[in-house]
């Protein structure tokens, strides 16, 4: 009986108000951080939930699409050329470990540029110092540490050791 009351109308048409007020809500705070941030940029789209790191750092061109939970780190520069994607929970991230170094092992920071058409698939990590061409592919959960050419697709894991640090 209290579920038929609690579901039916006015309450219904209650909630269904609130959840259309607060769609429109965030619409509208992520458009006015879009046009704050970044107001160069045109048909720029980002989620509410994606973080960028050293905005000052970052340059976006037009037309960009960044998924929700995208995790954009500038300690170096990051430049995303026009049409860039990347989808959903993936990382940018300029800033590692200097593991040569005695402890507390200092930052180390390159740029990462991200060339016109590029896409990074959900999950995938790219970081300093790696240019991605032109309408290149990062598969999902792809890390990627080196130059990617042109037009290539990346996909699947491949792990490898790398040599053992000194003292440890």
């Amino acid at each position: 009986m209290l579920r038929s009351i609690v579901t039916g109308p006015p309450f219904s048409w209650l909630s269904g108000g609130l959840d259309l007020f607060d769609h429109y809500w965030t619409a509208w705070r992520t458009y006015c951080r879009i046009r704050a941030w970044f107001p160069g940029s045109r048909e720029l789209s980002f989620s509410l939930s994606t973080k960028f790191k050293y905005r000052e750092n970052i340059r976006i061109g037009d037309h960009v699409r960044i998924g929700p939970g995208v995790i954009v780190g500038a300690h170096a520069p990051v430049v995303m050329e026009d049409y860039v994607r990347i989808s959903q929970y993936a990382t940018i991230e300029t800033a590692g470990l200097d593991l040569n170094q005695p402890l507390p092992y200092p930052h180390v920071s390159r740029p990462i540029v991200l060339k016109r058409g590029a896409w990074i698939g959900a999950g995938a990590m790219v970081l300093g110092g790696v240019t991605v061409g032109e309408n290149a592919v990062i598969g999902a959960g792809v890390i990627v540490t080196r130059d990617v050419p042109p037009g290539a697709i990346l996909v699947g894991q491949a792990p490898r050791q790398l040599d053992r640090r000194v003292g440890g």
